[in-house]
């Protein structure tokens, strides 16, 4: 499935499409400042709070750039771990081919939580598994 397909099939609201696609652009182009805006500031992802979740994302993005990566191609594929056959968004290095997969969950319309998803990513040892 190609990701606008799931983004369609993931969310009927417009304001969410549209706010998914933003997040998901920020995570292909690794702007962890764009990311902090689009996010709720009283929720949690990945069980901490924002800004902690935010720093957790710089230095991933920061992995990547060390790696000689400049963008991250995005593709879906299916958790085979934890999420039991749920879709999850696979964001590629551009030249280390390094993986990072993320889960987007909502409820009630909104974004709750966005976790990687460990079964999916590659290349990031330095992560404890999630």
């Amino acid at each position: 499935m190609q990701p606008q397909e799931l983004v369609q099939n993931i969310e009927t609201s417009e304001k969410v499409k549209s706010q998914l696609i933003q997040v998901l652009d920020a995570f292909q182009n690794m702007d962890y400042h764009k990311l902090n805006d689009l996010l709720d500031n009283e929720a949690y992802y990945e069980d901490m709070k924002k800004t902690a979740f935010i720093y957790k994302q710089m230095q991933i993005f920061k992995e990547f750039h060390k790696k000689g990566d400049t963008y991250l191609n995005l593709s879906t594929n299916i958790c085979t771990g934890c999420l039991c056959s749920e879709p999850v968004f696979v964001l590629t290095g551009n030249n280390s081919a390094n993986k990072y997969a993320i889960y987007v969950q909502f409820t009630q319309g909104e974004i709750t939580d966005i976790f990687r998803c460990s079964e999916q990513s590659n290349g990031f040892d330095c992560l404890p598994p999630f």
